[in-house]
């Protein structure tokens, strides 16, 4: 054995050096295996957080749906709750008819579960004759007492000319308000039947809330 390495003394240092190559080679390939593995590992990391991610926001969004859908119900609720209905009671010609116009007078009841507010009719309508040609009736004065709480009555006063037949479909508009202020319109049609005035509605119209409310 001391003989092989005398002999071989003079390649010592070369297998030295080849041992310590060998290490830094394995030490490299250590490092690069290393790398890959903790690049895979943030990769799959990475996945695993994006997935959580995508199932958080659509669970938020999802709670966010559901409290819409909840707060539309709790507000519908509460708007039908609030909400006036007009029903056509009567009409007469009004003793405020002159030499130039008449004045119909149109009584109306509030049936709906709340009060109605600011209540405006159509300043200008159209009415149909018997023989289906138009007139213009308009609106003689504001209505006196613009709120109708539950069961109360309310009057509207249109006009039109004295030459006209008191035989004709008129179609009136009403808007009014709720109690906490969302704008509706209820449309009215209404034969005026003779001489007096006497009108019958002929539809039965629900109220329509308005866009802008």
């Amino acid at each position: 054995m001391l003989e092989w390495i005398k002999e071989n003394k003079d390649y010592a240092s070369l297998y030295s050096a080849m041992v310590a190559t060998g290490a830094f080679v394995f030490s490299i390939f250590t490092f690069l295996v290393s790398v890959i593995r903790a690049k895979k590992d943030r990769k799959v990391s990475d996945y695993r957080y994006y997935e959580q991610q995508k199932q958080y926001e659509k669970e938020i969004s999802r709670l966010q749906e559901q409290r819409n859908e909840d707060k539309y119900d709790t507000e519908e609720k509460i708007r039908i709750n609030e909400e006036p209905y007009f029903v056509f009671r009567n009409s007469k010609i009004s003793t405020e008819s002159n030499i130039e116009q008449t004045v119909l007078q149109m009584t109306f009841i509030n049936k709906g579960r709340g009060s109605a507010y600011n209540i405006i009719p159509d300043l200008n309508c159209t009415a149909k004759r018997l023989n289906m040609t138009e007139f213009a009736i308009h609106r003689y004065d504001a209505v006196r007492d613009p709120i109708a709480m539950v069961g109360e009555k309310f009057v509207i006063l249109m006009a039109y000319d004295k030459s006209e037949k008191n035989f004709f479909r008129m179609s009136i508009s009403i808007k009014f308000e709720d109690a906490s202020g969302r704008k509706y319109v209820q449309t009215f049609n209404i034969d005026i039947l003779d001489r007096a005035g006497n009108g019958r509605m002929i539809n039965y119209p629900q109220p329509r809330l308005c866009k802008n409310s």
